[in-house]
């Protein structure tokens, strides 16, 4: 991706009050190198607070229970992974640490940076990182919701099935986990963000939401009384995340901003706080937003589609066990229809499977699920279908990059399925509730709307959480797919690996725990003050990397 699609949002402060006090001021102009903060503070006053108009809110300040991509914006800059993500080829790189593999790939050696700290000032350490590896596990225990640790080990520390074998600190800087079968994709996977690195001083400060972690990255969440300053400063409509600068990194940014991070559902509240100048960047950009966006030189920057939206079913259901029923849905859904609405941005494509093309693991002779009552209502026959209601939930008074506009998305698929004869029953829930969660504990669902973003480019991300640890979710087992992930993930050879990806790919698509919709374009529209923002497929868009006129 080219330098202008991947800058972003980088602002000043050398301390949160002084920050305060600047709120009002006229912008200025400082360009910023890539590698470093991207403001340059004015000697006479502190930059602005910077604004990002988020589509929803955040749901947790624990990276171990987080899943969506609104949450992970923020955390991103707060904790770090140990590992980061390259921007133009999404590969792992250096974070907090170096990488090395042994010749039997089953010790992976992590060598962290010198003179580490958390925000709360304590070192992050080899001993903080062991820490950590065993938080990530016993997040797995207990909590329906899917699991980074299972996903990326193959199960619990205690489960039989997990490559996890061991993790040691060698030294203060040194760490080594050892596994049982290598794992190709563990590199990819320790670079996000839910393997994010915190504090583990920070633990005991539990808030109402868990805990309120101390992390490496620019910033810290910032306390109680400063956030309730900014708000009020900057009268802010709805709920806002503030974060502050900390003093503990390790690159030293001098005149990094308070940043400001608002959850506007709407795409009408995100637009006209942009175009009144009290936003600096906002995201998922609604299509009939583009030309008066772009026709009053707003700068627009789409992302390069790296997720997919499907429709999950709820395979425990009564009804939706049936394959039929399934298979019915998929016939009456109108994909390209879907694609084609003004919903989504010009670019996005009809999703062939659950997994985006770009990693290379697309099934030639899998079933397509073209439009065809006929064929779905032959289907609902045989599924002894008669009427029921089915269910469907979706998000509502929010937008996720890959859902920009969950309610009529959801209307548009009970449309479809109207015709052929199902009786849908829309579920919504609201902004204030914990989507996923709500969807995993309500037994009597048939349907939901669900969008997965690739957080690392690897096809295990996608093909694993239908596989195992995801599968609170559609309830689904295949035994065979379990077996060819896990195969693929110890697979050395690469054409290999892809057969075992692809061959995973292809029991999903006929057994249809979930069906593919679109591979959306999501985009984000920036204000005046912003010269370039570091837009990522991944959603890996830290804001101190921003070029940004204060």
């Amino acid at each position: 991706m080219d330098a202008s699609r991947r800058t972003f949002l980088a602002l000043g402060l050398a301390g949160l009050g002084s920050g305060l006090s600047a709120c009002g001021a006229p912008p200025t102009t400082t360009p910023a190198a890539p590698s470093s903060t991207a403001v340059s503070p004015s000697p006479s006053a502190a930059p602005r607070p910077l604004v990002v108009g988020a589509p929803s809110r955040v749901l947790t300040r624990d990276p171990v229970r987080a899943w969506d991509s609104e949450t992970f914006r923020v955390l991103r800059q707060v904790l770090e992974p140990l590992l980061g993500v390259d921007p133009d080829t999404g590969a792992p790189t250096l974070k907090l640490a170096e990488h090395a593999l042994s010749e039997d790939a089953l010790t992976h050696t992590l060598t962290l940076q010198r003179g580490l700290r958390f925000s709360d000032g304590t070192p992050c350490d080899a001993a903080a990182v062991v820490a950590n590896v065993g938080r990530w596990s016993e997040a797995a225990d207990g909590d329906p919701l899917p699991s980074a640790f299972v996903a990326a080990f193959g199960g619990g520390i205690a489960d039989p099935d997990s490559a996890f074998a061991a993790v040691e600190a060698d030294d203060d800087r040194t760490v080594r986990i050892h596994l049982s079968r290598p794992l190709r994709h563990l590199p990819a996977a320790l670079g996000s963000p839910a393997f994010a690195v915190s504090s583990p001083a920070s633990w005991a400060a539990a808030d109402a939401d868990g805990v309120s972690p101390a992390g490496t990255g620019p910033y810290r969440f910032a306390d109680d009384a400063e956030a309730a300053a900014v708000v009020e400063a900057l009268h802010m409509p709805g709920e806002t995340t503030v974060l502050a600068p900390n003093p503990e990194h390790r690159r030293n940014l001098p005149g990094l901003p308070v940043a400001a991070v608002p959850a506007w559902g709407r795409a009408s509240t995100r637009l006209r706080e942009l175009r009144r100048g009290h936003a600096d960047v906002i995201d998922v950009v609604a299509p009939g937003q583009l030309r008066p966006l772009v026709e009053a030189g707003t700068q627009v920057l789409p992302r390069d589609p790296f997720s997919v939206l499907y429709l999950g079913f709820n395979v425990d259901h009564p009804l939706m066990s049936s394959l039929y029923l399934r298979q019915a849905v998929a016939f009456a859904v109108d994909r390209p229809r879907l694609a084609r609405s003004d919903v989504f941005l010009q670019g996005t494509a009809i999703a062939d499977g659950l997994v985006p093309p770009a990693l290379g693991v697309g099934v030639e002779d899998a079933p397509r699920y073209e439009i065809n009552p006929e064929r779905a209502g032959r289907l609902l026959e045989q599924a002894g279908y008669e009427d029921e209601p089915l269910e469907l939930m979706h998000p509502a008074g929010v937008a996720w990059p890959c859902l920009p506009e969950p309610e009529r998305v959801a209307a548009m698929v009970a449309e479809d399925l109207g015709v052929v004869g199902i009786h849908v029953r829309p579920v919504p829930v609201p902004p204030d509730q914990d989507y996923l969660r709500a969807v995993v504990e309500r037994g009597s669902r048939a349907l939901h709307l669900r969008g997965r973003d690739g957080l690392y480019r690897d096809a295990h991300a996608f093909l694993e959480p239908f596989a195992r640890s995801g599968r609170a979710e559609t309830r689904y087992l295949n035994p065979r797919v379990v077996e060819d992930v896990d195969a693929a993930a110890s697979e050395l050879d690469d054409e290999r690996r892809r057969e075992l990806h692809r061959r995973a790919h292809r029991a999903l698509l006929l057994d249809l725990p979930a069906l593919p919709l679109v591979h959306p374009i999501s985009a984000l529209a920036t204000g005046p003050r912003v010269g370039s923002y570091p837009s990522s497929p991944q959603l890996d868009e830290p804001f101190d990397r921003i070029d940004l006129r204060i």
